[in-house]
């Protein structure tokens, strides 16, 4: 490895601890990214001229005072968004990823609520003046390009984004996976970054993300890859809104609800507007209520191809979250489902958690943008 690829990579690890650490002590760090003194003392300093951190002096009894190392929240603003098939959300973060403001937008035909929801951010951004923003969207996107290359539930097939953030005027952005987004959002809230971790979202669709202790896991071609929702689990099943027979989504997702009604997962997806509202009654009976039959297959089939992920991937910790996950009964059956399809003999016992955090979407794509916004700083601090 190259000094400079070394040093970027000393750097991302800084910020990794403090943000998920908020205030750490200056030791802590040293031990943490297992670095001497001195580095740790060029890479502080290269962020304090650029005023994005602060170092306080705290009393340590005998001895050098220790030092505390923090995010300086007045350095900027950051966006954080999460574009989704039931609404578009934004969330302004002081640079600590502390929340300052929000907006959300309900989102219909998203090829027509574009240039009102292009207005709306724009007014947010002209206010707050943010470094940049963070974009997690649903379906398979090109980190490099910045293109939405799939999206069957927002009815979008490669789609370039720069030209509808030019209209922002926005100097950074980057985009990712929304189910990316939430599991790093929850890295990050946690502090748990050096543990490998699986994410799961569950909804109107599903999606998972993996994390290996270092990276989230990406195709070799730069493209996000995990399209758990769409894995085959029926080869004699319902066509897929995506092509596919038998996805995942369409025998455990919340289309499972209204199936009935819908008649096809292509139908319901297409004319979700008509379908949002039963949906919801039922999320919010599923609040009240301590069981609700209509459940209990969707968790059976989504429980038993989730164990398999869980087998073949061995995580640490699973992270169980998104817009279905509406009361503390549904987490805990999939949990329950989940041991018994997991032998103790394979001595695979990953912590499982519930994700509570409403923002971990909007709060991981912040995150992905503040990364790329301080390393583009320090490299033209460093030309000047």
């Amino acid at each position: 490895m190259k000094i400079e690829e070394i040093r970027w990579d000393n750097l991302t690890k800084l910020l990794d601890f403090l943000y998920a650490g908020k205030r750490v002590l200056r030791k802590e760090l040293t031990e943490k990214m297992k670095i001497r003194n001195s580095t740790l003392s060029y890479l502080l300093n290269e962020l304090t001229k650029l005023e994005m951190i602060r170092i306080e002096k705290i009393a340590g009894g005998r001895g050098r005072p220790n030092h505390v190392v923090s995010l300086n929240p007045e350095h900027g603003t950051v966006f954080g968004v999460k574009l989704g098939r039931e609404s578009l959300r934004a969330i302004i973060f002081d640079f600590s990823l502390k929340k300052i403001d929000s907006i959300e937008y309900p989102l219909h035909e998203i090829g027509k609520s574009i240039p009102d929801v292009i207005s709306e951010l724009k007014r947010f951004v002209e206010h707050y003046k943010p470094v940049g923003a963070g974009f997690a969207v649903s379906g398979t996107v090109d980190l490099k390009s910045k293109r939405i290359i799939k999206s069957p539930i927002l009815n979008l097939r490669n789609f370039d984004f720069e030209p509808v953030i030019s209209k922002l005027a926005l100097s950074e952005f980057v985009m990712c996976n929304d189910v990316d987004a939430l599991h790093i959002g929850q890295i990050v809230e946690s502090g748990i970054i050096n543990k490998s971790s699986l994410t799961v979202s569950f909804g109107v669709g599903i999606g998972a993300s993996y994390y290996d202790g270092q990276d989230i896991f990406v195709g070799s071609d730069g493209k996000t890859a995990f399209e758990f929702g769409h894995h085959g689990v029926d080869p004699d099943g319902e066509k897929c809104y995506c092509g596919r027979i038998g996805c995942l989504e369409t025998v455990a997702s919340e289309y499972v609800l209204v199936k009935e009604r819908a008649g096809s997962i292509g139908n319901f997806v297409a004319n979700f507007d008509l379908f949002r509202p039963i949906i919801n009654q039922f999320r919010e009976k599923a609040k009240k209520e301590e069981r609700l039959q209509e459940y209990e297959r969707i968790i059976k089939s989504l429980s038993y191809y989730l164990s398999n992920l869980v087998l073949s991937l061995r995580p640490a910790i699973l992270w169980i979250g998104g817009e279905g996950i509406v009361s503390e009964w549904i987490f805990n059956d999939i949990v329950k489902s989940i041991h018994l399809n997991i032998e103790d003999g394979w001595e695979i016992k990953p912590e499982i958690m519930r994700i509570t955090d409403p923002e971990s979407w909007e709060k991981g794509a912040a995150f992905l943008l503040l990364r790329k916004y301080i390393s583009s700083r320090i490299k033209v601090g460093n030309k000047g």
